[in-house]
């Protein structure tokens, strides 16, 4: 059996994804009716904050759709051990067509951060870069639907945070 995942974080990195999957194909992907926020808190980061999802309505975020069998789906819990894995459905990037049903993974309660710290900063680099290596057009998206855990958006937080800005296309001058 197949699983179809779709990655919004550290999952949109080939690096990152190999240490768990090898050899995935991604197609780029955007899911309604969640907000990216970075509002976890990585206790094995020394506590700042990694990438979830929050139920909303009218948001949507970007991400890229992979396929792992039954025996992976087991190897991803391990690796988002604090997420709940959850169906939705997905709508491909660019001609916004279902694409059918997904699993994200998503925490609604386990580790929330109600301080609002800033993301873990390796954290956010990677999974931006990654964003940005798919193409332009998709990292800025990943920038316009990505949210701290204050709620800024980041690409509007970035600017005040330029130590967390290696995509240096993106500057605006």
């Amino acid at each position: 059996m197949k699983f179809s995942i779709v990655g919004y974080g550290s999952l949109l990195s080939h690096k990152s994804l190999r240490k768990t999957f090898s050899n995935k194909q991604f197609h780029p992907v955007v899911v309604k009716g969640y907000k990216r926020i970075f509002n976890v808190r990585d206790y094995q980061l020394k506590n700042p904050d990694v990438l979830n999802l929050k139920k909303s309505r009218n948001s949507f975020f970007n991400g890229v759709l992979f396929e792992i069998s039954a025996l992976e789906l087991n190897k991803l819990r391990k690796r988002e051990g604090i997420y709940n894995i959850e169906e939705t459905k997905c709508y491909d990037f660019k001609t916004k067509k279902s694409l059918g049903n997904c699993l994200i993974c998503i925490d609604y309660h386990k580790a929330i951060d109600h301080h609002h710290n800033n993301p873990n900063k390796s954290y956010f680099i990677l999974c931006r870069e990654a964003a940005y290596h798919i193409n332009k057009e998709f990292g800025k998206t990943w920038d316009e639907t990505t949210f701290t855990s204050s709620n800024e958006k980041i690409s509007k937080w970035i600017k005040k945070h330029q130590e967390y800005d290696t995509v240096k296309s993106t500057r605006v001058s």
